[in-house]
């Protein structure tokens, strides 16, 4: 006899931002570099700020001084 597990709650834009931004904060802390443009940089710092109901995320480039929104950075693939 088998169970059926219900599926798992898809996830909302309030989680996929916590994690992309622990993502970010991850890269930052351990100087990982993250793609720009198809370029690699290194990023400088992140700063969040309450919006309304909501956080939003500024991230500044290493030697850059435009702010930037998380959905413009990419993350490299890094084998493990």
């Amino acid at each position: 006899m088998s169970r059926r597990f219900p599926a798992p709650a898809p996830e909302t834009p309030a989680e996929a931002a916590y994690k992309r931004d622990r993502a970010l904060l991850r890269a930052l802390y351990t100087c990982q570099p993250v793609l720009f443009d198809g370029k690699q940089h290194f990023l400088h710092s992140m700063s969040p700020q309450v919006l309304g109901g909501g956080v939003s995320t500024i991230i500044y480039l290493m030697g850059d001084a435009t702010p930037r929104q998380p959905n413009e950075i990419t993350f490299l693939e890094i084998a493990e």
